[in-house]
């Protein structure tokens, strides 16, 4: 007699099925650890700038004031709103802050042989700069700190909008790791978007907030007037880091800022879904929309800090601050 065996294994059918459950899985759970991810980035974010905030304070107290952030330099090099927060906490070297510093990171540079700044490889003059340091208020383990042009490298840059690039004058950088840089010892590493910085004009009084306002038709106050790079009139002026932002993102230099209203070499200007003049959208973004009775920014009586975020662009709903949600 033929004696029946049994077969083991799965049908086709069974393993189209289960290949199907599998696939559904996965597109329910990479969503959720991509989100769980950036949440962790942001509040690791969130934690440098609490920590920052600190050294701020303790700066403000020891030198009566926190860092001034608008522009320094002429067409020859320009000093941002960001470069002056790097130099404020940690110097441009890392060993901190040399009060004769001119914060004109181009005229300290090409200068340095008759008024030297940090030093200028002459050993009397570095252990003079290092007598005078203040700080680093900001440790070297709570900061990332690189030079323009390792951010943004000169030679890719066509029509060169920033001058200064070139100049011993470095920024501070997020924590979205997201370009490899070669350091001075040959080291690669990832490094992050500048932390734009921006100081309150605690001068103004009154409704000396933003310049002939009016309201948006998004109900966010806006400027109806173009300010120039010397205004004086705003308790935040956005032409601070406008000469940083104009280079694009970090990772690929082809991306535009929505801060961005002048437009970079790279790609055709952003605009808004208002139409408006792209500065509209930086004080958009900074007005805190709770005072009704006239436009005023958060943080009126100190500093704005903005970190481009997960996506690296500046002006868009991930960015993160020191101020509003």
């Amino acid at each position: 007699m033929e004696t029946k065996r049994e077969k083991f294994g799965f049908t086709l059918v069974e393993l189209l099925t289960v290949m199907a459950v599998i696939a559904i899985l996965i597109g329910i759970l990479v969503p959720a650890l991509n989100l769980v991810r950036k949440m962790a980035k942001d509040t690791s974010q969130k934690a440098q700038f609490h920590s920052i905030g600190v050294s701020l304070d303790i700066f403000n107290g020891e030198n009566d004031g926190y860092p001034d952030s608008y522009v320094r330099g002429t067409t020859a090099g320009y000093t941002t709103g960001a470069q002056h927060l790097a130099e404020a906490l940690v110097g441009r070297d890392m060993l901190g802050l040399d009060p004769q510093t001119s914060w004109d990171a181009e005229k300290d540079w090409t200068d340095k042989n008759t008024r030297p700044v940090y030093g200028n490889g002459n050993n009397t003059e570095d252990d003079a700069s290092l007598a005078r340091r203040k700080g680093p208020y900001l440790s070297s383990e709570n900061v990332e700190a690189y030079n323009i042009d390792k951010l943004y490298p000169s030679a890719s840059i066509t029509n060169q909008v920033y001058k200064g690039i070139t100049a011993p004058a470095p920024v501070l950088t997020d924590i979205y790791r997201v370009k490899d840089i070669v350091l001075p010892n040959n080291k690669t590493v990832k490094a992050g978007s500048p932390i734009l910085y921006y100081k309150a004009n605690t001068s103004l009084t009154g409704s000396a907030i933003f310049p002939n306002t009016q309201i948006s038709t998004s109900g966010m106050s806006i400027v109806t007037t173009i300010l120039d790079a010397d205004a004086k009139n705003s308790i935040y002026n956005s032409m601070d880091n406008e000469d940083l932002i104009r280079l694009g993102d970090v990772a690929t230099q082809t991306k535009q800022h929505h801060f961005d209203f002048l437009g970079n070499t790279f790609a055709a200007p952003y605009t808004d879904p208002g139409g408006h003049d792209l500065r509209w959208v930086f004080y958009d973004t900074i007005t805190n929309p709770k005072i009704a009775t006239q436009p005023r920014p958060y943080n009126a009586s100190s500093y704005l800090l903005i970190s481009a975020g997960y996506d690296g662009i500046y002006g868009t709903t991930d960015d993160i601050t020191n101020f509003g949600n």
